[in-house]
């Protein structure tokens, strides 16, 4: 794209803010951090049983599901490339994330409560606070 802005006289930073104001309109981070703070509740509530949700590991585990997912496997790639660290390691943690969640809904449903506690207070708060550091680094990057 150098070459091309160079040829044409665009101006590099003004391409970058247009799409860093399209990234802005397709996907509310801080949004996204709050969803997924929120799947902490959800699945406490769903360990002690005041959870009225019917919550399907097999869904849960598709990291390409929810509103974040669905970004970082589509139109995320319009704007970084495969081999952009920030979006690797955002997406490498998000589907841990899913799977580490799925993974509590199951011993949940097993009547493995043990283990799904145990799978809370370390695999998944470890899981959970990777995706928020990976939306916080995607965020310093859209908005540098």
């Amino acid at each position: 794209m150098g070459y091309l802005s160079n040829l044409f006289g665009l101006d590099k930073n003004k391409i970058a803010s247009q799409e860093k104001t399209r990234i802005s309109d397709e996907i509310n981070i801080m949004e996204a951090i709050n969803a997924h703070i929120l799947w902490k509740i959800r699945l406490e509530k769903y360990l002690d049983g005041t959870s009225e949700e019917k919550l399907d590991p097999t869904v849960i585990c598709r990291d390409d599901q929810c509103k974040l997912g669905k970004w970082i496997h589509g139109p995320a790639l319009k704007y970084f490339h495969d081999d952009d660290e920030t979006l690797k390691v955002l997406r490498s943690d998000h589907a841990h994330f899913h799977v580490t969640a799925a993974s509590v809904v199951t011993h949940v449903q097993a009547n493995d409560n043990a283990a799904a506690e145990a799978i809370m207070d370390g695999e998944y708060t470890k899981a959970s606070r990777k995706v928020v550091h990976g939306l916080t680094a995607l965020s310093k990057h859209v908005h540098a």
